[in-house]
């Protein structure tokens, strides 16, 4: 098997396009490409080790925890609209995730996929835009030989 932590950064993005509606992904930018909106921002995020197996090596076999940024971008067209129109990307974006079977298959049986929330950032006042940061971990098998 290959790498899982950048076979899932790069699956994400695959699985953003697919969304409903949204206009444009990227993966480790500050913006997309011609301030499309709505639009979906991935970062590579944080991993780090969860646990190991009592008797196992630290560097052969390990779990770990991958939570990659994940950011939804819209431009606002009034204040009554943004927080509907968020929550149904946020819904979108984190059924389109959770439900993947490649991204299920790449976190194999021992590891798993799990929503832990978001956060709505204020909008930039000269932008006009919405963001909702949405915190997905994925937790998978470290294996040295996948290297």
């Amino acid at each position: 098997m290959a790498d899982a932590r950048e076979a899932i950064l790069a699956r994400l993005p695959v699985v953003g396009a697919a969304v409903e509606g949204v206009q444009a992904v990227a993966r480790n930018r500050l913006d997309v490409p011609g301030l499309a909106r709505p639009a979906i921002i991935f970062q590579d995020g944080i991993e780090q080790m969860l646990d190991q197996p009592d008797g196992a090596r630290h560097s052969e076999l390990q779990r770990i925890e991958l939570s990659p940024g994940i950011t939804v971008v819209m431009r606002g067209g009034g204040s009554a609209d943004a927080g509907p129109l968020l929550s149904l990307y946020r819904s979108r974006v984190v059924a389109a995730v959770l439900n993947d079977t490649e991204l299920r298959s790449l976190v194999g049986s021992t590891g798993r996929i799990r929503y832990e929330g978001c956060l709505v950032a204020p909008p930039d006042a000269e932008a006009k835009e919405y963001r909702i940061d949405i915190t997905i971990v994925f937790t998978y098998a470290f294996r040295l030989g996948d290297l």
